[in-house]
């Protein structure tokens, strides 16, 4: 019924790449590797890109303060590599565009579950002291790209998958099942052919597996994610409209040192990371 996994990776090599921006800033070397006023010209040079970036440098997850004017004063107070970091995420909004349905999926629907793992990743990244809670929310914004491009790429196949799932039946079981493979290794694979990090291409490997990875020098990442995709599920901000994840277990908090106290603090600060990740739209 659908192509083998190597061929959607070589679709996607083909009919899934970023646009020549986002590669230009990934290839500069883990978003670095320009003086932060060329890299600001260079983003004010496409006005729709740069409002979009400048709207989203001013929400609460990135400025609690007076508002920026301008993207070259928001380079002023922000780190080098955040903003290069946002602007690459910003450039993969496009690839949610125009809203599409199928069955139970949208793609606004998915983009909103993105940012909100990214959002809460980040925010569990922070209070636990694990890992670098910049490079987490790229991660969690990346964790379901393999959905996105399997619509993208094989929107017959895609329909299939969609018609299965339920609420006892999540979108990556159903693909196991049917296909042989999921998103998240497909994620994987094209994470890996854009030039992202190691990280990153592990999350959107192992976000449904973290109790396989305890052991990985990228668990961190992986569990903050796994951990957040979970909250967000329950919490109406699932990536598609069915609640259907198992929560991550004991072993995967205590990755992290989540007891029962920090676990209350992540639940009070949950929903202020949600509204914050509605902006980012």
């Amino acid at each position: 019924m659908a192509n083998t996994l190597s061929q959607r990776i070589e679709q996607a090599r083909i009919n899934f790449t970023l646009p020549p921006g986002a590669r230009r800033l990934i290839a500069a070397g883990d978003f670095k590797g320009r003086t932060n006023d060329t890299l600001v010209r260079w983003l004010e040079a496409d006005e729709d890109l740069s409002a979009r970036l400048l709207k989203w440098c001013n929400s609460p997850l990135f400025n609690m303060s007076r508002p920026y004017r301008t993207l070259a004063e928001a380079e002023k107070v922000m780190e080098h590599d955040e903003l290069a970091r946002l602007a690459v995420v910003t450039f993969t909004r496009q690839l949610f565009l125009p809203n599409l349905k199928v069955d139970l999926f949208e793609r606004s629907t998915l983009w909103s579950h993105s940012m909100s793992v990214a959002a809460v990743a980040s925010m569990i990244s922070r209070s636990s002291g694990s890992g670098d809670p910049g490079l987490i929310f790229i991660a969690g914004a990346m964790h379901d790209i393999g959905i996105c491009a399997s619509q993208h790429l094989g929107p017959d196949c895609f329909r299939a998958v969609i018609a299965q799932v339920d609420d006892f039946s999540p979108t990556h079981a159903v693909e196991r099942e049917l296909l042989g493979w999921d998103h998240c290794q497909l994620g994987e694979a094209i994470l890996k052919q854009w030039g992202l990090s190691e990280d990153i291409q592990a999350v959107a490997r192992y976000h449904h597996d973290a109790d396989e990875q305890l052991d990985s020098p990228h668990a961190e990442a992986i569990c903050c994610v796994a951990i957040a995709n979970y909250l967000c599920s329950r919490s109406g901000r699932a990536s598609i409209t069915s609640n259907n994840l198992d929560p991550p277990s004991n072993a995967v908090f205590q990755r992290l040192n989540i007891d029962g106290g920090l676990l209350t603090i992540l639940g009070q600060q949950l929903y202020a990371a949600l509204n914050s990740a509605g902006e980012l739209v």
